[in-house]
């Protein structure tokens, strides 16, 4: 449809450019009078030449100031026994204020060692201006309401992010990644003590007032649960006897037998609150030999 609107209108040209006269120099016009800032216009390029002798038509490459090329449509050519024409339509836009704008368009003849610049006549075309009058001021509309915007996630900047802090963390662990692991431990051993003496302060106090064998063997369970964690050995699961001979230290079998008695046997329970504050102590001092192994580790 657009190239059959095209080809009359090269029709139409060819036929201006013989009633002109013109049959050395290509014809080019615009097809419309006036045109505004960036809206589209054609400009029709036509050239009369003997049969046979190639002609050039602007491309792309070429400089339409004034105007800027948008698009174009090359025509075949047309021929009789002794002359062809060459067609093409340019579609343009302006983006330039003047009130009265012109184009003059080349169609370039190899002529075998060099090639003929020729030039149409200049034609002209009218700038609509949609804005006549500038106002001296612009009466500007205001509002202080908050008007929320989308958030945008700044996904290079978090890569970026989270690349630095995996190397700062990789090279921490690298240098000082064994003083951590010591310090860690060192601090989660020390809060496990306070908690265990608190509690255990608790249960001893509890005794005053229950001195069933059921609560002896319930507190002393709660001291070997402490033990277990701390040094890493079974104390819930061995006997005295046991202990005594993993530990080797002679107060803490009197202790343990001690607690024992007042455990399984039958006669009133008696000393309960000195044992129980030993194996608090001895818990603490055991702790000291643990931590003072990771220190020099």
């Amino acid at each position: 449809m657009i190239r059959r609107f095209f080809g009359l209108l090269v029709l139409v040209t060819v036929l201006i450019s013989a009633a002109h006269g013109q049959d050395n120099k290509p014809y080019g016009y615009f097809l419309k009078d006036s045109v505004k800032i960036g809206e589209s216009v054609v400009y029709s390029l036509s050239y009369k030449d003997r049969k046979n002798r190639k002609v050039i038509f602007p491309d792309s490459l070429f400089d339409f100031s004034p105007f800027e090329l948008l698009g174009k449509d090359y025509f075949d050519t047309e021929s009789d026994s002794i002359n062809s024409i060459d067609s093409a339509v340019y579609r343009l836009a302006t983006f330039e204020i003047d009130t009265v704008q012109r184009l003059s368009l080349p169609v370039f003849l190899d002529t075998g060692s060099d090639s003929l610049e020729l030039f149409s006549d200049i034609d002209s075309i009218i700038l609509n201006q949609v804005v006549t009058i500038m106002p001296d001021s612009v009466s500007m509309a205001e509002t202080s309401a908050y008007q929320p915007t989308s958030l945008q996630f700044n996904y290079p900047y978090w890569v970026v992010g989270l690349v630095t802090l995996g190397f700062i963390t990789l090279v921490v662990l690298i240098v000082w990644g064994k003083e951590l692991k010591k310090r860690i431990k060192l601090y989660r051993l020390k809060k496990q003590l306070a908690k265990f003496k608190l509690e255990f302060d608790q249960e001893i106090e509890h005794l005053n007032a229950d001195t069933s064998k059921m609560k002896i063997e319930s507190v002393l369970k709660f001291w070997k649960s402490y033990m277990e964690k701390l040094e890493k050995i079974p104390y819930t699961k061995l006997t005295t006897k046991e202990l005594v001979s993993i530990q080797e230290n002679g107060s803490l079998e009197e202790t343990l037998k001690s607690i024992d008695k007042n455990i399984y046997s039958p006669v009133e329970v008696t000393a309960l609150q000195n044992d129980f504050e030993f194996l608090k102590d001895y818990s603490e001092d055991r702790y000291n030999h643990v931590t003072e192994g990771i220190k020099n580790a």
